[in-house]
C-alpha cells in the first residue's frame, strides 16, 4: 500500500494519496518507514507542512539517532519557517553523517534560508563531490544561480537536469521561473498538448500548477489576454479559502482599539538596528532592499519569520483580533525585553560595521503593534506602488496559499484596502519612525528617493546604493531576476494591458484614485 500511495502522489492524485497515507498511519502509527513516506508526501506534494512537522516529531521519538529522521525534521521545520529548529536538526544530521549528500543538502537549504550563502555553496559542492548526480543539490545550485541573477547558467543547468529527469515535479517550474519561454519551446508544447489536457480530467492543484506555468509562458511571449484567462482558470481549479470576516475584524479591531497610549508603558529594547520593509507583494520591495543592502552599514536577512513565529509560540491565533490586542496591551515588560533580545539574535548581522538590519517579511505590517512593543525604536519602511499595478501583478503571480486574498479580484482589492487602512493607522499611533517609499519615485528618481530613505535611517549617502545589480546579496523572491537588471520603468501602468477584466478590482480601489484612473494615487 505504501508503494501505491507513492504512485498516486507521483501521478498527481493527491487527495487519494493523502487518504491512503492517513490509513497507513492509522493502521501502523509507529512504523518508521510509513512515517517517513508520509512526511515526504506532505512536504513535497500536499504541502501540508504542519502535518509533516507533527509526523516528523513522532518519527524522532522512534528513531532519534537516525540521520533520515533529522533530515526530514529539518525539512519540515524549514517549510514551517521554524528556522532555529531546522538548523538544530540539520546540524545533528551532519554530526551523524558529515559526508552524506542528503544531510549536506538540507543543511545547505537551511543556510540559504538564513542568508548564509557561502556556507550553503560549500555544502552543496561537498554533496556533489560525493555524488555528482545528487539531484536535490543540483537543483539547489540552480536556485542559487537564479538568486544571484545568473539566469543563463541556471537555465542551462535546469534544462540538462530535465533531459535526464523529465518527470521530476520540481524541475519544470524552476525552468519556467529562470527562462523566458517561447511558443515553440518543447516544454511549452508538451505542457499545452499533453500535460494540461490530461490533468483537466483530474482537476485540483496539479492542474492549477500546470496552468500557472502556461500563464507565465503566455506572458513571456506577450499574449496578455491568454495569460489572464489561464490564471483565472488556474485559480478556479484549486480555489484558496480565506476567512474574510475574521481578517476584517483583525484589521478593524487594531485600528479602533490600539492607539498611541497603548505604547506608553516602557518595555522591550532600545535598539534601533532593525528596519522592517512592509507592504503588499509586487510593490518594489525587493528592489528597495537590494539597493539599500549595498550600503556598507546595512545588511538584509531577507524575509525573516522571527516575528510571526513568536506570535505562534505565544499561542496567538492567525488573524485573531483578541489575541493581538491582548498581546499589545498586556505583554509584561520582562517578556517584551526577552522577545526583543530574541528577535535581535535571530536577525543578527553577519558583517562587521553593520548598524541597520533589514527584515523584508512584507506581511509584518499586520504585526507592527506587536513589533512596536518589543522594539519601539526600530524603523519601518512602507513600500507602495500604483495599487492597480500591485494588485494585477499579485493576481497573475503564483503566490503561495498564504496570499489567499489573491483568489479573486474583488477580494484582492478589499485586502489591499485593508492593508492601507492598517498602515495609515500605524503611521499615526506607533512610536516607531515610519517612512513611505513609492516604487515609481524609486525607479524614476532613485538617488533622490534613496537619500530620503537613508536620512530616515540615520545614515549618510553611499554611491554603492545605485550599483545594486552588481550585488553579492541574494534575492529569493519572485522578483529575483528583475532586481539584477538596470532600473526600468516598463512596470509602471502595466495594469492597462488587462483593463477590460478589472471592473471588480477598480471598484474596490476607487477611493485611492481621487483624480480618476491616472498615474496619481493616494
Amino acid at each position: 500500500m505504501l508503494d501505491k500511495a507513492k504512485a498516486l502522489a507521483s501521478a498527481g492524485r493527491l487527495q487519494e494519496a493523502a487518504k491512503l497515507y492517513d490509513k497507513l498511519i492509522a493502521d501502523k502509527p509507529r512504523n518508521a518507514v510509513i512515517l517517513a513516506g508520509a512526511i515526504q508526501f506532505h512536504n513535497r506534494y500536499s504541502r501540508q507542512f504542519p502535518k509533516a512537522l507533527a509526523l516528523s516529531e513522532t518519527l524522532l521519538t522512534l528513531k532519534p539517532k537516525a540521520v533520515e529522521s533529522h533530515i526530514l525534521a529539518a525539512e519540515s521545520a524549514l517549510n514551517c519557517q521554524r528556522l532555529r529548529a531546522a538548523l538544530d536538526h540539520a546540524e545533528t544530521a551532519l554530526r551523524l553523517a558529515p559526508d552524506q549528500p542528503d544531510a549536506l543538502f538540507i543543511a545547505a537549504a537551511v543556510d540559504m534560508a538564513l542568508n548564509r550563502h557561502e556556507a550553503a555553496s560549500g555544502k552543496l559542492e561537498a554533496a556533489l563531490r560525493r555524488d555528482p548526480d545528487h539531484l536535490p543539490s543540483r537543483i539547489q545550485l540552480a536556485r542559487a544561480m537564479q538568486s544571484a541573477g545568473q539566469l543563463t547558467e541556471a537555465e542551462a543547468m535546469v534544462r540538462s537536469m530535465l533531459d535526464a529527469h523529465p518527470d521530476n515535479a520540481t524541475l519544470l517550474p524552476l525552468l519556467f521561473s529562470v527562462a523566458t519561454m517561447s511558443r515553440d519551446d518543447p516544454h511549452v508544447r508538451r505542457l499545452t498538448e499533453s500535460t494540461i489536457p490530461a490533468l483537466r480530467k483530474l482537476g485540483g492543484p496539479p492542474l492549477a500548477d500546470a496552468l500557472r506555468l502556461l500563464a507565465k509562458a503566455q506572458t513571456d511571449f506577450g499574449d496578455h489576454e491568454a495569460a489572464f484567462a489561464t490564471t483565472t482558470e488556474a485559480k478556479a481549479a484549486a480555489p484558496m479559502q480565506r476567512d474574510t470576516e475574521r481578517y476584517a475584524d483583525f484589521i478593524d479591531a487594531q485600528c479602533s482599539k490600539i492607539d498611541a497610549r497603548s505604547f506608553d508603558r516602557p518595555g522591550g529594547s532600545d535598539s534601533d538596528r532593525p528596519v522592517l520593509i512592509v507592504g503588499m507583494p509586487r510593490s518594489g520591495s525587493t528592489l528597495l532592499e537590494q539597493m539599500l543592502a549595498q550600503h556598507p552599514q546595512i545588511e538584509s536577512v531577507g524575509e525573516s519569520p522571527a516575528l510571526r513565529v513568536m506570535t505562534q509560540e505565544l499561542r496567538m491565533g492567525l488573524h485573531v483580533a483578541e489575541d493581538m490586542i491582548r498581546a499589545i496591551r498586556e505583554v509584561p515588560e520582562a517578556a517584551a525585553a526577552r522577545l526583543a533580545v530574541r528577535y535581535l539574535e535571530e536577525t543578527a548581522p553577519m558583517q562587521p560595521g553593520t548598524t541597520r538590519v533589514i527584515d523584508k517579511s512584507l506581511h509584518n505590517f499586520e504585526l507592527l503593534g506587536f513589533f512596536a512593543k518589543l522594539l519601539p525604536k526600530g524603523r519601518i519602511i512602507h513600500v507602495l506602488r500604483d495599487p492597480l499595478d500591485t494588485c494585477v501583478s499579485c493576481y497573475l503571480q503564483p503566490l503561495s496559499p498564504w496570499h489567499s486574498y489573491t483568489q479573486d479580484l474583488q477580494g484582492l482589492g478589499r485586502a489591499y484596502m485593508q492593508h492601507r487602512q492598517l498602515m495609515d493607522h500605524w503611521a499615526e499611533v506607533l512610536p516607531n519612525p515610519v517612512t513611505q517609499v513609492r516604487y515609481e519615485a524609486l525607479v524614476t528618481e532613485p538617488e533622490q528617493t534613496l537619500r530620503g530613505v537613508l536620512e530616515g535611517m540615520g545614515l549618510p549617502w553611499d554611491d554603492n546604493c545605485l550599483a545594486y545589480e552588481q550585488s553579492a546579496n541574494r534575492s529569493k523572491t519572485l522578483s529575483a531576476s528583475q532586481v539584477r537588471k538596470p532600473l526600468y520603468q516598463k512596470a509602471i501602468q502595466r495594469w492597462r494591458q488587462y483593463e477590460a477584466h478589472l471592473g471588480p478590482l477598480k471598484e474596490e480601489l476607487r477611493p485611492l484614485y481621487p483624480d480618476g484612473w491616472t498615474e496619481s494615487y493616494r
